[in-house]
């Protein structure tokens, strides 16, 4: 008589049995050996694996109509700078140069804290289920934060620098935030270019216009307007005729970096929390450099000034 191996419990779940059969020893298996080491038993079948959950963003609203009006009528166009009439921030904004800029950033602080606040409002569940989401594979995605941060400045490297042969060139948004810099605290400046403005960002232009749209027109669709229409924002002075900084040099950044976050948001479920944690990262690394970074380096800087640019580079 044959040697049976020991009864065990199946760590491979249960096998499917004919009826009126007896399950035997896996197949390979020969007494004295573990009854694991031959490999499943007959008919086992490995767990199918669980996808990534999408974040649902729900349906357009006419909340959504309201607050992307209030984004393009009242802060892209300027209507914003009336804040600079109230009295403490008329005082900033006509004295020196430095309060001039302080006066400058409490706008910018007063209109991306006012949309912060609506898109909170309006996407607050749509933000708690991306964050449900995120926890699929959660170490992996943290792990492509910092990774897709480096790619941004590589593929800027190469387009720029080797393919089109230039140095880089810094566009009027860029120039008006690095003027800010010079003139805020650390603090300051990351909580509201480094958090708030990435999250009202983020939920224009993946939220709103990649996963609203995205019941009506097919996602990777969404995501191409979403890539075009991301650089274009940060340049509605020269879309009206006030400046001429609008190149395909200075729009290179934009467009990759809208690229990566596009990408992220998609493949992880439109995951809104995801895309602002991409966004995020990069502007706070951003600044980091230019306060640390840039002061650091010293006379240097000028030399390393096409390198820098595309290092420090805010979106």
């Amino acid at each position: 008589m044959s040697q049976q191996p020991p009864p065990v419990p199946n760590p491979y779940g249960p096998a499917p049995v004919a009826q009126g059969a007896r399950p035997g020893p896996p197949p390979g298996w020969k007494p004295g050996m573990s009854p694991y080491a031959a490999g499943p038993p007959p008919g086992w079948r490995s767990p199918p694996r669980t996808p990534q959950k999408d974040a649902d963003p729900g349906s357009f609203t006419w909340w959504d109509l309201g607050a992307t009006l209030f984004y393009v009528v009242g802060f892209l166009t300027g209507l914003v700078g009336l804040v600079a009439l109230l009295p403490p921030i008329n005082e900033l904004i006509t004295g020196d140069e430095v309060q001039a800029q302080q006066g400058t950033f409490l706008i910018n602080a007063v209109g991306y804290g006012v949309l912060a606040v609506i898109a909170l409002v309006l996407s607050g569940a749509a933000l708690w289920r991306s964050i449900k989401a995120f926890s699929y594979l959660w170490w992996l995605k943290l792990l492509l934060v910092p990774v897709a941060w480096f790619a941004s400045i590589f593929f800027n490297l190469v387009i720029i620098v080797l393919l089109l042969g230039s140095e880089g060139e810094t566009s009027e948004n860029q120039a008006a935030i690095e003027a800010m810099l010079q003139a805020v605290p650390l603090l300051a400046a990351v909580a509201v270019i480094g958090i708030l403005g990435p999250f009202v960002e983020e939920y224009f232009f993946r939220h709103l216009l990649i996963g609203k749209l995205s019941k009506y027109i097919n996602v990777w669709v969404c995501g191409a307007i979403s890539v075009v229409a991301f650089p274009l924002i940060h340049f509605i002075p020269a879309l009206i005729g006030l400046t001429d900084d609008l190149t395909f040099v200075s729009i290179v950044p934009y467009l990759t970096m809208g690229i990566i976050i596009t990408v992220g948001y998609i493949v992880t479920g439109r995951n809104l929390f995801y895309a602002w944690l991409l966004h995020a990262f990069n502007n706070i690394m951003s600044l980091l450099l230019s306060y640390f970074l840039v002061p650091w380096l010293g006379d240097h800087a000028g030399d390393l000034q096409g390198a820098l640019w595309l290092t420090s580079f805010i979106g």
